[in-house]
């Protein structure tokens, strides 16, 4: 992975509960995700990145280079 959840929060300057609250979440739910982000939606985690302003790709994909460029998208191959 890139950035970790917990990374990407921090350097957002906000706290679980914050983050949590914006998705509408118990901060339990969110402090699982943190360990756990493959168990947070595709959806979820894009508002999380657009909450903490940074990409979904910075965080949920360690290598750029398994992305490719498919029909003016991108797919994971990896």
């Amino acid at each position: 992975m890139g950035l970790t959840l917990k990374q990407a929060r921090q350097l957002a300057g906000l706290t679980q509960k914050e983050v949590a609250e914006v998705l509408g979440v118990h901060t339990h739910t969110y402090m699982k995700w943190e360990r756990n982000p493959e168990e947070m939606s595709v959806g979820t985690a894009k508002q999380f990145s657009r909450i903490v302003k940074v990409e979904v790709n910075e965080i949920f994909f360690e290598d750029q280079s398994n992305l490719i460029r498919q029909n003016g998208g991108e797919q994971y191959v990896g």
